[in-house]
């Protein structure tokens, strides 16, 4: 009796010991580096259209990619029921990014389940043959680490709720990431801590308004200095120019 108590015993402290551990913050057990735009400019993305006829031949650099300013979501796995509510709701917010002239866009490694996926997102997706989005430090969370945490079925429940489907097909175990990235800037980004820790929809209205006003004043600091520095400098080019033409005409006159 004494050795099965003991085996109950060991059995319920090593449980509670993989619980405690699969709960500590994700930082701390499989890292969390944000990537350098620098080291996203070094992908290479194919566009897809559909995911069973992907042309691997038109490869896409990442500098041409990120030419302009985007907002990128790395999926974890396309036909994941909470990868979708993330997309959902990221796409919400698609008439606010068309006003600060952002692209939203999606890249996954795995094409599988892209078609479906379609449907819960507003923007372009993309094959991100190397998964650099995902580095530089790939964080895959281990399948019992990822069952044992209560914030994965809230978001289950909460996706569910919604009315949203998934499937089980397809990895799922490498972290993603949603990046907000103008020129070498990377302006905001959030790290998925674990399954279905989607980006904070609020966190990226506030990023992209505040990018909005930034370029409000931008504009505004550039229409001050052309008003105070360039107008009397075209001014004297004008009457220079001027001048010229009417000297080169008396000249021809005098011919």
């Amino acid at each position: 009796m004494s050795i099965i108590w003991t085996g109950l015993v060991g059995a319920a402290t090593a449980f509670s010991g993989a619980v405690i551990y699969a709960n500590l913050p994700t930082r701390w057990t499989i890292g969390h580096v944000i990537p350098t735009v620098a080291h996203l400019r070094a992908s290479k993305l194919i566009k897809i259209d559909k995911e069973d006829s992907i042309d691997k031949s038109q490869i896409i650099a990442g500098s041409d990619f990120l030419a302009k300013p985007s907002m990128v979501m790395a999926v974890r796995r396309p036909g994941c029921i909470l990868c979708r509510r993330e997309a959902a709701h990221l796409s919400e917010l698609k008439g606010l990014f068309d006003q600060a002239g952002v692209r939203l866009v999606a890249v996954t490694y795995q094409s599988k389940g892209v078609d479906e996926f379609k449907s819960y997102f507003k923007g372009d997706i993309y094959l991100d043959t190397e998964r650099t989005f995902y580095g530089p430090n790939e964080r895959w969370i281990p399948m019992w680490m990822g069952f044992l945490r209560p914030g994965v079925w809230t978001s289950v429940s909460a996706s569910k709720k919604e009315g949203l489907v998934g499937n089980l097909e397809g990895e799922g175990r490498l972290l993603g990431g949603v990046f907000f990235v103008d020129g070498d800037d990377m302006v905001w980004s959030h790290m998925e801590k674990e399954w279905g820790d989607k980006a904070d929809v609020e966190e990226a209205r506030r990023a992209i308004q505040k990018y909005i006003k930034f370029l409000e004043m931008r504009e505004e600091r550039d229409c001050k200095h052309y008003d105070t520095t360039n107008i009397p400098f075209l001014f004297i080019q004008l009457i220079i120019s001027v001048a010229g033409v009417t000297g080169r005409n008396s000249e021809e006159i005098k011919d």
